[in-house]
């Protein structure tokens, strides 16, 4: 991830919101139908969630902060049936106006680069994969994270983990790998691996040393440590 919805970490947007306890809900009838317009694109083969959340990193930061989390996914959403051809942005405008809504508080389809290539259709449900060579790494190892993403575009490495090092607590099976999946550059299943930071690695000597941070990274993002993390893999 890369833009202003990589916010990991990144200090002056006051403290983030807890409920504790807080019920998975949606509040009005248009965050419904946000979701509900995502998963019938999902499902149309019109997009794929991976490039859905490419074009939230890549809404402009003066428009993505002022939105909610739903107004972010109907802005993909409309973003996604622009680029695919479903319907061009006078269409969605219209529709705007046809509800009595205020364009300039709605989520119309923000000025965005396009994604190149089509999106990925895959006729094999979910998102696990066989691959037939062994994992890298093994729980235990200790690992350092790469400086920089692996490539241009969509990833799953956040910036507040780059060349930082951690153990190895969980392995899983190879899944797809959402940095090709979402440019339609193919599934690529790669190995992904649960990985323990320290909070001292992670945010520094001011940090609590009791907290561990465990993030879930692909094998493309990893190397052997080139430093000793202070967090270990329990034995």
């Amino acid at each position: 991830m890369e833009g202003i919805h990589d916010m990991g970490g990144v200090e002056g947007y006051g403290r983030p919101t807890h409920v504790p306890n807080e019920e998975v809900n949606v509040g009005t009838r248009w965050e419904a139908i946000s979701g509900a317009a995502l998963f019938a694109l999902l499902r149309s083969g019109v997009t794929n969630i991976d490039a859905h959340r490419h074009r939230i990193e890549r809404l402009d930061p003066t428009r993505y902060l002022p939105l909610t989390y739903w107004g972010r996914w109907l802005a993909a959403v409309e973003s996604a049936m622009v680029e695919q051809g479903v319907a061009d942005v006078s269409e969605i405008e219209a529709t705007i106006h046809a509800k009595g809504h205020d364009p300039a508080d709605s989520a119309a389809p923000p000025r965005m680069h396009p994604v190149d290539g089509l999106e990925s259709r895959s006729n094999q449900p979910g998102f696990l994969r066989d691959v037939d060579h062994q994992p890298r790494f093994a729980v235990g190892d200790l690992v350092t994270t790469l400086r920089h993403p692996p490539q241009p575009g969509h990833h799953r490495l956040p910036r507040y983990c780059r060349g930082r090092s951690g153990a190895i607590v969980r392995s899983y099976p190879a899944f797809t790998l959402p940095d090709t999946v979402a440019h339609g550059r193919g599934e690529h299943p790669t190995y992904l691996y649960a990985v323990a930071f320290a909070a001292t690695e992670l945010w520094g000597p001011e940090a609590d040393p009791a907290q561990t941070c465990h993030l879930d990274l692909f094998e493309t993002y990893l190397e052997p440590a080139r430093t000793e993390p202070h967090v270990r893999a329990d034995p």
